[in-house]
């Protein structure tokens, strides 16, 4: 149906004129024999993030460097315009329709040109259109009937001489500006490591794979697909060609599996200052500070505690910031346990009393004040999921769990097992506190904290009852943070199902009038509260830490997308590189 169809999985609301999305481009100001080291949480596992699996923080964040992108994100952390690479013109509302042109100058690291077929790839893999579920052709890009890119259901038209696309859809869609992009990897190159040499030249391959979409011949694209699939991990033997880039850097050297990797600078037009740029993944926020404070690396982040702060004082350049990243419980509901109404032999009533009772126990406010407040004193906390146009929701159970309703017989003689990250000591140190909390109520939490905790919240319901981490969405995504409570949506993990939070979810994203949306976020917002789902705390405290390799500060973002600010790093004159490796 049109309005299931409208379920989403990315967003970022845009203003809709039938002019140019974009701004004048900056002349290349790379400054020659700058340098800058970033210490990371995490190694890179694929080249390829459009892979489900293939798609960790550490996997989006290098793409940053290495992939063309219509969009940046600027020194203030917003995201703009790249006209350096292309434009975007919304050419009507009805249908709503949208030409994406490349720049003539938007080339691979291999001197092909960024193209249409380029494009095509993107339709291709994050649609259902040119799938197979059955057969051998099939991109795992996270595409759904009816999701975000699925709604352009007609090959988008190729024009300008093969340097543009055009994307009919179907229905009005508001977060259109991030359902497409440039792909990170390139047409040709899946086509020659799929019909190796069979193609006399890069442009040869593009005909090839245009040519294939437009027919729809799935056979063909069958092993382009499983290229797309393999052939971009870093676990294994990564083809030569599987380097080929075409953003900001190019790959120079991967080594360890990911965990070191150096790019230069590319001959192209970007934002990009710094010439050479190794990353060092590091997994323990103190060896990365240390790094920075010890001349290792010039620029790290991470979630910050009082000792990592005082340990930063040494490096000279510090900061800490709310950032982006802001930590939550999510209530399973369909794993069997505590909160599903299986467990009452179906009574969704009673299992929503003791999901609203377990949250009415959680103490955020003395969360806040211990573990926050001594970094960020001004910090508040969270008063909602989505918290649309900085609007709070109504006040329920569980948006305000430091009330005394509900009846604590509703939370009397409940065990909780409560999944966060193994080895975190700040999630670790909630637990604590929510569990001293709990038990006053009778309840009983139990710590199933795992190293590969996301596996286990994706992947097995009936391990966990509640989920403690953290949301890092984009600040301009919003509609993108309410899709995860749609009853079809492929974040939704928790089975949370509810007709009138569905109808929300499908109207916001809809909604090309950015009031609307933000009224239409602000009932689901209530109405997520409302059914005791999840629990928003309060935002994570974000040290950045950068040695003098940097003329100034970068932008404020949290650890994970240090790599996207790159457009904000100025190096400094009177440094020619980092004093490590």
């Amino acid at each position: 149906m049109r309005r299931r169809a409208l379920v989403t999985t990315l967003a970022l609301i845009g203003l809709l004129a039938g002019v140019v999305v974009g701004c004048s481009a900056d002349e290349d100001r790379v400054v020659p024999g700058s340098s800058l080291t970033v210490a990371t949480a995490a190694p890179v596992t694929s080249l390829n993030p459009l892979v489900l699996g293939q798609d960790s923080a550490a996997d989006r964040d290098l793409a940053a460097l290495t992939s063309g992108s219509f969009w940046q994100r600027e020194a203030d952390g917003t995201r703009s315009a790249n006209e350096r690479f292309g434009t975007v013109r919304v050419l009507s509302r009805d249908p709503f329709t949208v030409r994406y042109t490349l720049d003539a100058s938007a080339t691979w690291s291999d001197g092909a040109a960024v193209d249409a077929a380029d494009l095509l790839l993107t339709w291709v893999a994050r649609t259902t259109h040119r799938t197979d579920a059955a057969g051998e052709t099939h991109w795992d890009a996270g595409a759904g009937a009816g999701q975000a890119l699925d709604l352009v259901s007609q090959v988008p038209e190729i024009g300008d001489d093969g340097r543009s696309v055009t994307l009919v859809y179907d229905t009005p869609y508001a977060d259109w500006q991030l359902a497409f992009d440039a792909p990170p990897v390139a047409a040709h190159v899946l086509v020659d490591l799929a019909y190796p040499g069979r193609y006399a030249d890069a442009a040869a391959a593009k005909t090839a794979f245009t040519d294939a979409v437009r027919a729809g011949d799935l056979d063909w694209l069958a092993p382009v697909s499983r290229a797309f699939r393999e052939d971009f991990r870093l676990d294994g033997d990564l083809p030569a060609a599987a380097r080929v880039t075409a953003g900001a850097y190019d790959i120079a050297r991967i080594a360890d599996e990911g965990r070191s990797i150096d790019l230069t600078a590319a001959d192209r037009a970007s934002a990009a200052r710094v010439e050479r740029v190794q990353v060092r993944a590091m997994q323990d926020p103190a060896e990365r500070v240390a790094a920075v404070a010890g001349g290792g690396a010039d620029l790290a982040a991470a979630a910050a505690d009082e000792g990592l702060v005082d340990a930063a004082t040494a490096a000279g350049r510090s900061r800490v910031s709310a950032g982006d990243a802001f930590d939550h419980l999510d209530l399973q509901t369909a794993g069997g346990g505590v909160f599903d109404p299986a467990s009452y032999g179906g009574d969704a009533d009673r299992a929503h009393r003791a999901r609203a009772a377990f949250l009415s126990t959680v103490p955020r406010q003395q969360m806040l004040d211990d573990l926050v407040r001594p970094l960020l004193a001004a910090e508040p906390l969270r008063q909602g999921m989505i918290e649309a146009g900085g609007q709070a929701v109504a006040a329920s159970p569980s948006s305000t769990p430091d009330s005394a309703a509900p009846p604590a017989t509703d939370a009397a003689g409940l065990t909780v097992r409560v999944l966060y990250p193994a080895g975190d000591e700040r999630r670790a140190a909630e637990f604590a506190l929510m569990s001293e909390s709990a038990s006053r109520a009778g309840v009983t939490l139990v710590d199933v904290s795992s190293p590969d905790w996301g596996d286990v919240l994706r992947g097995q319901p009936g391990a966990y009852d509640a989920a403690l981490f953290a949301w890092s969405p984009d600040p301009a995504a919003t509609v993108a943070q309410a899709t995860v409570f749609h009853t079809a949506a492929v974040q939704n993990v928790y089975g949370w199902s509810d007709e009138e939070v569905d109808a929300l979810v499908v109207d916001a994203s809809s909604a090309l009038d950015r009031t609307q949306r933000d009224q239409l976020l602000s009932r689901l917002d209530e109405a997520v509260s409302d059914r005791a789902w999840a629990l928003p705390l309060f935002a994570v405290p974000q040290l950045t830490v950068w040695s003098d390799a940097l003329a100034g500060p970068p932008a404020e973002v949290s650890g994970d997308r240090i790599l996207a600010t790159f457009a904000s790093w100025r190096p400094s004159s009177d440094r020619a590189g980092p004093t490590g490796e």
